[in-house]
């Protein structure tokens, strides 16, 4: 909700006058008089496409389990 009222606040409109994302990206384009680009983010070494921060590892849970059960 705090972005909405950013945005509200910033350009002095209300929200609810928007549709569509569409619409939001065309009002933004006419206020800066640039059009806006849909980039691909890299990974920055800081959270991954899925939003983790914490590196993910693939663990064969059954081998694992059999290992400690031996013990």
């Amino acid at each position: 909700m705090s972005e909405t009222v950013i945005f509200e606040k910033k350009y002095g409109v209300d929200i609810e006058d928007f549709s569509t994302t569409t619409d939001v990206e065309k009002f933004i384009e006419k206020i800066t008089n640039k059009k806006l680009h849909v980039t691909k983010l890299e990974d920055h070494g800081i959270a991954s496409s899925r939003g983790s921060v914490f590196k993910m590892r693939a663990y064969d849970i059954d081998n694992r389990f059999d290992e400690t059960i031996r013990l």
